[in-house]
């Protein structure tokens, strides 16, 4: 069941103490409106009563679609390193408020997340080849294009000069047939990023090699 609770909250602007109506755990059967809350980020957006200032506000929540199978936790102790195991869903954790938006948007675009990690990694490195000095903040899915033939991505970079990419269906085919076998040793964890994907790249490079 969607289960609500309340948290402090200090605003940045003014410093008032208010309070934060939340919910830490949502299930898509409950609550069928959900995914466009989070996709317009409303459920953690905070608005301070003395001031008017409105914030984004990240805190420990699951989001459960039985439809798709799957849960997504987002963890906002990156330090916590606790193993959570689930044989009944497929389980990602996620740190950020952006990477749990963006799991979501993959699941309802029946898009594998382990191929969009590994592309991310591959495009930061041909996006630095054609930008030498040009400093990444991330990358971020950003849905199917028109015709749906492609996957888009937008590139948010240091300096404000973003940009974005396309990743064709030819392409994502690929990738899943050239690291497949290497991203099945690493799909014990439920975190699947950029750090996984170095781990699956730098596995299958060794291999390689042998």
């Amino acid at each position: 069941m969607t289960k609500d609770k309340s948290m402090p909250v200090c605003c940045p602007a003014c410093l008032e103490e208010g309070t934060f109506r939340i919910c830490d755990f949502w299930d898509t059967a409950d609550t069928p409106d959900i995914k466009e809350r989070i996709f317009s980020r409303d459920i953690f957006r905070y608005r301070c009563s003395e001031c008017g200032e409105e914030i984004l506000v990240a805190y420990d929540c699951t989001y459960l679609d039985r439809d798709s199978g799957s849960m997504i936790m987002l963890v906002t102790d990156k330090s916590d390193d606790t193993i959570i195991e689930t044989t009944e869903y497929n389980l990602r954790v996620v740190r950020s408020i952006n990477d749990f938006v963006e799991k979501i948007a993959l699941i309802e675009d029946n898009v594998d997340d382990r191929i969009v990690e590994l592309y991310k990694i591959m495009l930061e490195d041909q996006f630095e080849d054609e930008r030498p000095g040009a400093k990444i903040l991330g990358i971020y899915y950003g849905g199917k294009d028109e015709d749906g033939k492609n996957l888009v991505f937008f590139i948010i970079t240091e300096n404000a000069q973003n940009c974005r990419a396309m990743l064709s269906f030819d392409v994502y085919d690929s990738i899943s047939r050239q690291f497949g076998e290497s991203a099945e040793k690493f799909d014990a964890t439920s975190e699947i990023n950029r750090d996984w994907a170095i781990g699956v790249l730098q596995n299958t490079f060794s291999d390689n090699q042998k």
